[in-house]
């Protein structure tokens, strides 16, 4: 009601509006006469503005001592007599003697409690922190390892191993001990003194920066939390001067690339082998794809990189080159990596990482399966599996003539298990990578062409015409 031209006294009923809060505004107006006593009723007002108007005669008692008032203002009337509520000189705003009082109370008990909750929540994040680091990982941090300059070894070991451990267990590294080579290393067979079995990969000199970067040493961290019956347990790393050693679970059969084409064990792998070995590392590398957070993408998917154990389960292993994804960043790599024959056609001039790299380097593993031939064919047969695979189908009347002729073949069952394994291995070795399946796709086919004879698997596009008839 402030700013008009109201005149005239004050009404008295103003003072019945008891549950008046907020303010009181009839300041710059033309009302004259007393202020009214009534008002000292409006307890709850914390605003009284009745500046620049005419009222006289003296302010009443009853305003001064209002509880809720925080704000007074009877500036430029004629007011006269004593002064329980203050009259501002200027329209600027102060407190009554009584509101100060109580509100240096008030942000007395607000103090001491913020102060409280400060030092509540203090002693909240150092207790965190404390039980946080007293909580030690497997594998330790390399930095904090580098600055301890009384120690020539530098461990990220699985619990009891030292560098001379893995000296003795290995014969000082000796050539009897070695069960695998390469691009990155060799693998060395180590029987603790327990009696454990454990691999040990001792990585190339051109490998050892790569290794020795706090990234690297991350991805190593988060790589030996992983816990799966289809993936190879990494123990740890170990720095010992110019020595770059990686530990992980041994397995008993070596690669399945070793096996599959040494020409004198591919014997002993029959089709009911191979198809669990094929389902064996399509769920470990579903786990990686979606159950490690971030979402791990191997990038390497090769025979020789699916190792067996003694009963021939397959295990995925060697994360040399494995991506760690995390989906807002930028998944571009700055070099192609991989191996020949492996690797996805758009990867090599994306330079892009997803999961469908992967699909595709476990469709050429699936070709191997099939067929017992290499990933890397002579160039007039194409140059790569894939492309052999499906020139061959083209050309031929029975598409069961590329499998493996070290394969029981007599019985139908087989044939056509592997004809529906094929046509899915085509599927996830379709050039765009829109048409793959995901694995937990190909998991679920796999499946179902054990099961028994289902017609309804997806087609493998235009690019591999494969009609039913092809598949006897």
């Amino acid at each position: 009601m402030g700013g008009n031209f109201f005149s005239g006294s004050i009404p008295v009923e103003l003072g019945q509006l008891t549950a008046l809060q907020i303010a009181l505004n009839i300041s710059h107006n033309n009302l004259s006469g007393l202020i009214p006593s009534s008002l000292g009723n409006l307890r709850m007002l914390e605003s009284l503005y009745l500046n620049h108007n005419q009222l006289s005669g003296e302010i009443p008692t009853s305003i001064g001592v209002l509880p809720s008032l925080m704000e007074c203002n009877l500036s430029n009337n004629n007011l006269a007599g004593s002064n329980h509520c203050h009259l501002f000189p200027s329209p600027s705003s102060a407190p009554n003697p009584g509101w100060l009082k109580e509100t240096s109370e008030k942000e007395k008990i607000v103090s001491i409690v913020s102060f409280c909750i400060g030092v509540i929540s203090l002693t909240f994040i150092v207790a965190v922190c404390w039980v946080m680091r007293a909580q030690k990982s497997t594998f330790a941090s390399l930095e904090d390892q580098l600055k301890t300059d009384d120690l020539d070894s530098y461990y990220f070991p699985k619990e009891g191993f030292s560098y001379q451990d893995l000296v003795e267990a290995t014969g000082n590294f000796s050539d009897t001990a070695i069960v695998g080579k390469g691009a990155c290393g060799v693998v060395y067979k180590a029987v603790m003194t327990g009696g454990e079995v454990i691999a040990v990969k001792k990585l190339k000199s051109r490998e050892k920066e790569l290794v020795l970067t706090t990234v690297s040493v991350q991805k190593y961290r988060l790589l030996g939390q992983i816990r799966h019956k289809n993936i190879v347990k990494l123990y740890g790393f170990c720095y010992h001067q110019d020595n770059n050693l990686i530990l992980y679970e041994y397995m008993a059969n070596g690669s399945l690339g070793e096996v599959l084409h040494g020409n004198e064990t591919a014997g002993m792998l029959d089709w009911d082998a191979r198809y669990r070995i094929a389902l064996g590392a399509a769920e470990g590398l579903c786990y990686l794809h979606y159950d490690c957070k971030p979402q791990i993408i191997h990038r390497d998917i090769k025979s020789n990189n699916i190792l067996l154990d003694e009963y021939f389960e397959a295990h995925v292993g060697d994360f040399g080159l494995a991506k760690l994804i995390d989906f807002s960043l930028s998944k571009s790599m700055s070099a192609v990596a991989g191996s020949y024959g492996y690797i996805a056609p758009e990867y090599a001039y994306t330079m892009k990482v997803t999961e469908k790299c992967d699909i595709y380097s476990f469709g050429v593993v699936l070709l191997e399966l099939i067929t017992g031939k290499s990933p890397v064919q002579p160039l007039e047969q194409g140059g790569d599996l894939v492309t052999w695979v499906r020139r061959s189908i083209q050309k031929l009347e029975i598409a069961s003539q590329i499998f493996d002729h070290r394969i029981d073949l007599s019985s139908k069952r087989t044939t056509e298990e592997m004809s529906l394994v094929l046509k899915i291995a085509l599927f996830c070795t379709s050039t765009s990578p829109l048409n793959r399946p995901t694995m937990r796709e190909v998991i679920a086919m796999l499946i179902d062409a054990r099961e028994g004879g289902t017609t309804s698997l997806p087609s493998p596009t235009s690019e591999t015409p494969l009609d039913g008839e092809d598949f006897c």
